[in-house]
């Protein structure tokens, strides 16, 4: 049985684009109430907040070399504040499995559409993501689950090895405690990632996927797939230097991010700048996720566990082809996406590109993203 933790099923949400407010505290800082409980040590993070202790940086060239210091001492300003909300009302309800030796967490939130959906981010987000786009979704679906990768937040990584297709069976399991026999899945990033994984181990449950920022099975593999393998490899001069540290050194970057708060946050607003600097001085994510998402990690010290999932083994992309009907939505001029690969990889019945937008569609393009997944379910018949 799962275990249910403080959270309101019937609590409201918004889709607003800006920081959205549930009564007088944020729709993020209430959602993290719920997975964390309302003492989850947010009086320790303010004061570890106020010891930061400052690099010295050369004034030359401010942000030549990463992010400007302008920019994360602004945030941590912000995480100040946010931390001095007070609520002990979560929002959603929300559920633990132990699961083949982890425990997976994710948020229910009930629609009165035909399908249950599951939503699946990436890194370095969380379930968070995906505040702005409950609203709108709950028409479309039966039951929306926000679940919380392994290794992920609350969810929790086993001793020894583990694998993208070892989430992949964790996260279908999960769905099948939660009654939920067929689904549709959607995923970001990595979340992409799994879902493919979810429809190759459980292809007669997965009625369909829909991917946005599609890495494996998705992404650009050669000059053949051009335009995206350009955007692909002056991403990899530019600003990949990340990949190879938590591919190969994920636990000794863990140690610093697991000990500096002001680090952790500075360490995910340069992926935010790499990804998202077009879309505007919150990258398009908005200040209430920014800091929430790294109130999440802080407090469940997920920076290195999370980090793993860069080096996890993840399923061929011939063997994760399988026949689910999959669609991909490529937003902006950052996204890696092929739509040969998509074909060659998997039964493609759907791709949507859109000029604006990001890494993080939910956040950044909430009202395309909803759009696509309505469009794809009505493609394969999952609206009726």
């Amino acid at each position: 049985m799962p275990r249910r933790r403080r959270g309101s099923r019937n609590s409201p949400l918004t889709a607003d684009c800006h920081v959205p407010r549930v009564g007088n505290v944020t729709a993020c800082y209430q959602l993290l109430v719920g997975a964390l409980g309302a003492d989850a040590g947010f009086e320790s993070l303010r004061s570890r907040l106020s010891q930061t202790r400052w690099p010295v940086l050369p004034s030359l060239g401010e942000g030549a070399r990463g992010l400007a210091p302008s920019i994360v001492e602004h945030y941590a300003t912000e995480w100040d504040h946010w931390l001095q909300q007070k609520s002990h009302d979560g929002l959603g309800e929300h559920v633990d499995f132990r699961i083949a030796g982890t425990r997976v967490h994710a948020v229910r939130v009930r629609g009165s559409g035909c399908v249950p959906m599951l939503l699946l981010h990436g890194w370095p987000t969380s379930f968070l993501a995906f505040h702005r786009v409950i609203e709108p979704l709950r028409t479309l679906a039966s039951e929306i689950v926000l679940a919380s990768l392994p290794g992920f937040g609350t969810s929790t990584l086993p001793p020894g090895s583990w694998s993208i297709t070892d989430s992949a069976r964790a996260l279908a399991d999960a769905m099948r405690a939660m009654g939920h026999h067929r689904f549709l899945v959607h995923g970001q990033d990595w979340g992409s990632v799994v879902a493919r994984a979810i429809a190759a181990v459980e292809p007669e449950r997965v009625i369909g996927v829909h991917v946005s920022a599609g890495l494996r099975g998705f992404m650009a593999e050669s000059a053949d797939d051009e335009p995206a393998w350009s955007r692909l490899q002056r991403f990899a001069v530019d600003g990949g230097g990340y990949l190879q540290l938590q591919s190969r050194r994920p636990d000794s970057l863990a140690f610093a991010l697991s000990d500096s708060p002001v680090g952790l946050l500075a360490w995910q607003l340069d992926k935010y700048q790499l990804w998202q600097a077009p879309l505007g001085d919150d990258f398009g994510l908005g200040t209430d996720f920014i800091v929430a998402n790294a109130t999440l990690y802080w407090l469940t010290a997920s920076a290195g566990t999370s980090m793993r999932i860069y080096s996890m083994d993840a399923p061929d992309v011939d063997a994760a082809a399988g026949g689910v009907p999959t669609a991909v939505s490529v937003f902006g001029h950052g996204d890696f996406a092929a739509r040969s690969v998509s074909s060659r990889a998997n039964n493609l019945v759907a791709w949507y590109s859109h000029d604006s937008g990001g890494h993080v569609a939910s956040l950044d393009s909430p009202a395309e993203l909803v759009d696509d997944l309505t469009d794809f379910m009505n493609r394969i018949g999952a609206d009726t």
